[in-house]
């Protein structure tokens, strides 16, 4: 600047003579002229305009004029004023021409611009000046490579100028590549630090390149540098940089959590305070308001989420679009999928294609868990299909000479594979995931996953076994651990269970998992309540009598110890014979013991019929060998499985039962038992019993399954007052049909069809059909009730003679 005044008063020096004639005095020229200093120009530009019409080839009045328009920001005049100069000046003083050519710059006449600044880096080779104006004309005029190369070779030159580092910044941003404008912008800083602009750009450059708490701190140490709403469009960048932190992957819950509430701190500060600046902040409050949604999210408070959402309606606001993704993931979370569903459908619909893979999955994703928990099983495939086969097996990486496996590719295979678990189809979701597994061994997740479809097929070992895999990958996943507990629960491991839901209820408290998992070992620690019983609605003959009733309730305490639980309870059975009407009461205490492969129970009873109370004893335990394999076995003095006839005759047994258990998985099971009775009358008898289960159907509302059971049995005395064949054999296949009536979560109402027909055989009175119909209705709430009713029908012969019984029963199961 001082060498543009001494430029100024050698002009007015040299022009006197001139300006005498304009009527301006020598003494009035400079004071117009410093007052243009001061910031006032238009006076001085008045008179150097009529100067100019007196005297176009007054030069140095001419490159005052220049000058002074310039510093006025007028670009157009400062323009005519040099293209008035005739011939244009070979040499024009240095300020004038930098000003010149600005100004042509700031017209975006971009070739005038880099001539003219092209000229001054001949003319004047000492003044970077010159090369900072042309690298930024480059840049303005869409020659990004040939500014940088300019510029670089220009710092080389010059490597201690500030200037010249912020142009190479300015190249580099056009190319947006922001790592560059940070490191020139902080080299500028370094080599400036006390110039307000160069701290300006370096603001803006850490801002740009997701640096806005540094950013923040040098902005709040210099005010002025920024605007209001540049400052405001500064904080609101770094609330959203720390709502980004808080949702990526941390060690822990706790960190992630820290972030979030940093963040909504700020959002909470800042709002209500631009809200109050009027419509000027409206904007930006906006703004604030759909980032905090986002760290709402990351916080888990999803409550709030949708509080504020809808508040936005309320309000008349349009959510954008990125804003939606969370609140439909707050409505799943909260299970109201309906909700989820209708904002995952819209997200989807009005995707114009500039999403990123990863968004669009995962609103494919959130829209297919909402379909499932909506029962809209067939919709939820659709969109799952459609999510696989958008995307490739391998994508190809700028720098990298070879295809990658794409990520979104096994995300979305993967999240095929648990939607055929939760549809039922538990085998394809096995070979799904098996062969995931084999093809990604180290991964993870992936082996979690296939340990929870060995858990919804019985087999706890072997998830037991996957899951150990995955520990030795991620030890302290959260979902690793949640499975660990799932599969500690099926194996009776509880102390291991307890150990496992500490740790991730410390760590992971928000997680809507681990919370339904507490909710699960809350339930495991209850006291439970069972009760049975059943009433004949039509029978007759003598070996079923009329009027069977029949009801038995029996209260377990709350596990003591983990392994312990003590119960007691009673019950009464009747029944009309042609001897008479047997009443039959019994009172039962004991003790039950589970653990990891074996549960136990003894008990002592009192038992009132025929002729007073006599007291009875039951202990039983099963043992699981394997997944696969179970034995058992039980013994009862005094059984309470001694027929009601026989009771009324005063005539009790003992008994005992031998059986092994082969279970394949949840589709398929045989149980084979065998158990000798001995009666007080002296009749022995020995039973076998072949029961199975096969699965032949299985839809996500529905499952079809073939029962059969082959029983036979032998006594040695047939002149007794209850029903006691020489031996009999009956064989008896039946269809089983459960359909789901209603779920939601834990509520879940289903009916039962059950259709049987097989063949009875009676030594003595030959063979005859047997047929067997029935329906039931089962209500399951909330995993601590679970209450069911069956209505059934059966017809036989009996001593040669058919005899019909229709029968409801009853089943209830408690926890409290």
């Amino acid at each position: 600047m001082k060498k543009t005044l001494s430029i100024l008063c050698m002009a007015a020096a040299h022009s006197w003579i001139a300006t005498a004639h304009a009527g301006v005095s020598r003494q009035e020229y400079d004071a117009l002229i410093m007052q243009a200093r001061a910031g006032d120009r238009e006076p001085a530009l008045i008179m150097l305009r009529q100067h100019a019409l007196e005297h176009p080839q007054d030069l140095r009045a001419a490159y005052d004029r220049i000058l002074i328009s310039s510093w006025a920001g007028r670009n157009a005049e400062t323009i005519a004023a040099y293209e008035a100069l005739q011939p244009a000046p070979n040499r024009p003083p240095a300020d004038v021409l930098e000003a010149v050519a600005r100004a042509y710059r700031d017209a975006r006449q971009w070739e005038n611009s880099r001539r003219l600044f092209n000229d001054g880096r001949r003319l004047f080779p000492e003044r970077p000046v010159f090369a900072v104006g042309e690298i930024m004309t480059l840049t303005d005029a869409g020659r990004p490579a040939e500014a940088v190369a300019l510029a670089e070779e220009m710092t080389e030159k010059w490597p201690d100028d500030a200037d010249l580092q912020l142009a190479l910044a300015y190249a580099h941003r056009s190319r947006r590549a922001s790592g560059e404008v940070l490191q020139r912008a902080s080299r500028a800083h370094d080599l400036a630090p006390a110039k307000g602009y160069v701290n300006r750009e370096y603001i803006l450059a850490m801002q740009h390149a997701g640096l806005t708490e540094p950013a923040l701190r040098l902005a709040e140490q210099y005010p002025d540098l920024l605007s209001v709403a540049e400052f405001r469009d500064l904080q609101a960048d770094h609330a959203a940089e720390l709502t980004r932190i808080a949702s990526m992957p941390a060690r822990n819950e706790k960190e992630r959590f820290d972030v979030a509430d940093r963040a909504l701190g700020i959002y909470d500060r800042l709002i209500p305070q631009w809200s109050a600046s009027g419509e000027e902040a409206r904007r930006d409050v906006l703004r604030l308001r759909f980032d905090r949604l986002h760290a709402l999210h990351a916080r888990s408070r999803m409550s709030d989420v949708v509080r504020e959402y809808e508040q936005l309606l309320a309000e008349g606001v349009e959510v954008p679009r990125y804003a939606l993704s969370v609140v439909a993931a707050a409505y799943l979370h909260l299970r109201q999928p309906e909700r989820a569903r209708d904002l995952y459908l819209k997200l989807l619909a009005e995707s114009n294609g500039s999403e990123d893979g990863g968004s669009k999955l995962a609103n494919q994703t959130g829209l297919f868990y909402a379909l499932q928990e909506s029962q809209q099983y067939e919709e939820a495939d659709e969109i799952l299909e459609q999510a696989v086969n958008s995307q490739t097996e391998w994508v190809k990486v700028k720098g990298q000479p070879e295809p990658l496996p794409n990520e979104f590719n096994l995300y979305a295979r993967h999240s095929a594979a648990l939607g055929k678990l939760y549809a039922n189809d538990t085998v394809n979701a096995e070979l799904a995931l098996a062969n995931m597994v084999e093809r990604a061994p180290n991964n993870s997740s992936l082996r979690t996953s296939l340990a929870s479809v060995y858990r919804a097929r019985q087999q706890p070992r072997r998830s037991e076994v996957e899951l150990k895999m995955a520990e030795a990958l991620t030890p302290r996943n959260v979902e690793l651990e949640t499975g660990q507990f799932e599969t500690a629960m099926a194996l009776q491991e509880w102390n291991q269970a307890e150990l496992l839901l500490h740790d991730v209820t410390l760590r992971f408290p928000e997680n809507l998992r681990v919370q339904l998992l507490a909710r699960d070992w809350e339930v495991h620690n209850k006291s439970e309540l069972r009760v049975s019983g059943y009433r004949d609605l039509s029978s007759g003959g003598p070996s079923t009598g009329d009027g069977g009733f029949g009801m038995e309730t029996v209260l377990y305490s709350a596990p003591i110890d983990q392994n312990w639980r003590i119960f007691g309870g009673g019950g009464y059975a009747s029944g009309d014979y042609e001897e008479g009407s047997a009443r039959y009461r019994w009172i039962r205490t004991g003790v039950e013991w589970r653990g990891r492969d074996l549960t136990a129970e003894a008990e002592v009873s009192a038992q009132n019929y025929g002729q007073g109370t006599k007291t009875g004893f039951r202990a039983s335990a099963a043992l699981d060998l394997n997944d696969q394999w179970q034995i058992g076995a039980s013994g009862e003095l005094r059984s309470r499985q001694t027929p009601l006839r026989a009771l009324l005759n005063d005539i009790s047994s003992d008994s005992a039962a031998l059986w092994v258990r082969w279970r394949a998985n949840e589709r398929r099971e045989w149980r084979l038992t065998l158990t000798p009775t001995r009666f007080s009358d002296g009749n022995r008898r020995i039973s076998m019993l072949l029961s199975g289960q096969e699965r032949l159907y299985t839809a996500p509302r529905a499952h079809l399954d073939l029962g059969f059971e082959a029983y036979a049995s032998h006594n040695t005395e047939e002149n007794v007052p209850y029903f006691n064949p020489r031996s009999d054999f009956m064989l008896l296949p039946t269809l089983n049909l459960t359909h789901t009536l209603y779920r939601h979560y834990e509520n879940e109402l289903e009916q039962r069809f059950t259709l049987g027909a097989g063949m009875y055989s009676q030594k003595g009175y030959g063979s005859g059909a047997v047929g067997t119909v029935g329906y039931g209705i089962r209500y399951r709430s909330n995993n601590t009730l679970d209450v069911g009713v069956n209505i059934v029908g059966v017809s036989r012969p009996y001593d040669g003679q058919r005899e019909r019984e229709l029968r409801i029963m009853l089943d209830l199961n408690l926890r409290f």
